[in-house]
């Protein structure tokens, strides 16, 4: 069986033209670019793909006190069998360090809810998979949901983009209970534009509701705004690093 590789990101890269000043948000019904469903197999669906990796990585955590919040960073490496909704003979193949937790991951990812696929050729064929995951404390899956509603809302002026402004702009803010306070900027990109789109993104963010270890608790959040017009350019790759990719048209 062909063994697909699918990479974990929690937070996406997203391309902007100059026309825009709005977030990009996909039509989930839309039709996949480069998947044709009369000729291609299920799993080269990249829509459909995404979804299998977002069942099996919400199934996976570190089942550490709620209230403790190291973010350790924890990977592993898995492969399963897939077949008509079921995950079937998951293993290890890079570890996370500790053998309790890989056996927990196994088990984990056995019990994820995984989606039958809809279209595509094969549906009805066993497929192998090799997934990337994290393994999140309490603490990194509550981070990780804060940062995904930034990433959802971010734009890149339009201003910005047209005058060839770049930069990085970190911006802290106190949680609480889904809501965001005391925004300000911590470190500037030296372009205004980016500046208040970045607390702007902040303020307008639909940010996830308090998990019960931090419900009543004010949080103190950093994050970082990369706009770049050349790609990933100097962005570096953390969870608490928001891509902002734009187009000089």
């Amino acid at each position: 069986m062909r063994k697909f590789l699918v990479q974990l990101a929690f937070v996406s890269a997203c391309a902007l033209s100059a026309c825009s000043s709005t977030p990009s948000v996909p039509d989930p019904t839309a039709p996949s670019p480069h998947f044709n469903s009369t000729t291609d197999p299920y799993w080269v669906d990249p829509r459909w793909d995404k979804s299998l990796l977002d069942a099996v990585q919400a199934a996976v955590h570190d089942p550490v006190d709620g209230t403790d919040m190291s973010t350790p960073g924890i990977h592993a490496t898995v492969r399963f069998t897939f077949l008509d909704g079921v995950i079937e003979y998951p293993e290890i193949v890079q570890s996370t360090g500790d053998p309790e937790l890989d056996k927990l991951v196994v088990d984990q990812v056995a019990s994820a809810q995984a989606p039958r696929p809809a279209v595509g050729l094969q549906i009805d064929a066993p497929h192998q998979f090799v997934l990337d995951l994290d393994v999140p404390t309490p603490y990194e899956s509550f981070e990780y949901g804060v940062f995904n509603a930034l990433d959802y809302a971010k734009i890149y002026p339009k201003d910005a983009v047209m005058g060839g402004s770049q930069g990085s702009t970190t911006v802290g803010f106190d949680y609480l209970d889904g809501e965001a306070s005391n925004i300000t900027t911590i470190k500037s990109s030296g372009s205004k534009s980016l500046d208040r789109a970045s607390l702007g993104t902040v303020a307008r963010s639909k940010l996830p509701p308090a998990p019960p270890a931090y419900a009543g608790k004010t949080v103190h959040l950093e994050a970082v705004f990369c706009y770049s017009l050349i790609g990933p350019g100097k962005c570096p790759r953390r969870k608490d690093v928001i891509l902002i990719y734009g187009t000089r048209l």
